[in-house]
């Protein structure tokens, strides 16, 4: 046997390739896909979990939903004529909460329609702006700008005055009602 034909057993082995070993590529490939997972995942996250995506567009149909209904509310409550005073007012109390339908309900029976059919007045409401202080599943508050001009058989020209309400709405049957109006 010559020199060259005869190796060493470490030659042999240095000589074949390792099955053991991992290719650079499949590392690579591997990598990847981990990251590709990391990343699908965290996506998921922040779309399904708290304040995540999902949550943020139920969060703006919210604030879209209580603008309007309070806004809805606000006219219906403060804005009549004397010659229907009494079914207009009524109709408003529908979008009321329990103590405080039964509170305007006393307020508007005791006050407001009397004074209104007395001195012949007619109130017109219009909602400038509203802002929402704060929304959640089940409870709203929003600010709302009102612009009113009203006309009696004492002062027949118009008179404009405007004025801000704080309002309160909480979900009931999955209805929006107001549960609070407070001057602001």
């Amino acid at each position: 046997m010559t020199q060259e034909t005869v190796r060493t057993q470490p030659e042999v082995a240095a000589a074949q390739p390792n099955s053991s070993r991992v290719s650079a590529p499949a590392v690579v490939l591997a990598v990847i896909s981990a990251v590709a997972i990391a990343l699908a995942g965290v996506s998921a996250w922040l779309y399904f979990g708290p304040g995540g995506a999902r949550d943020i567009a139920a969060i703006d149909q919210t604030r879209e939903e209580v603008a309007q209904v309070s806004s809805d509310q606000a006219v219906a409550m403060f804005q009549y004529d004397y010659t229907n005073v009494d079914g207009q007012l009524h109709s408003a109390a529908e979008g009321l909460t329990g103590d405080f339908r039964d509170q305007f309900t006393e307020l508007i029976e005791s006050v407001i329609i009397p004074g209104a059919q007395e001195k012949a007045l007619t109130v017109q409401v219009v909602v400038q702006g509203a802002s929402i202080l704060d929304a959640g599943p089940a409870t709203a508050t929003t600010m709302l700008f009102l612009n009113q001009i009203t006309v009696s058989k004492d002062a027949p020209e118009a008179v404009a005055s405007g004025s801000r309400v704080k309002i309160g709405l909480e979900k009931q049957d999955g209805r929006w009602l107001v549960n609070s109006v407070q001057p602001f």
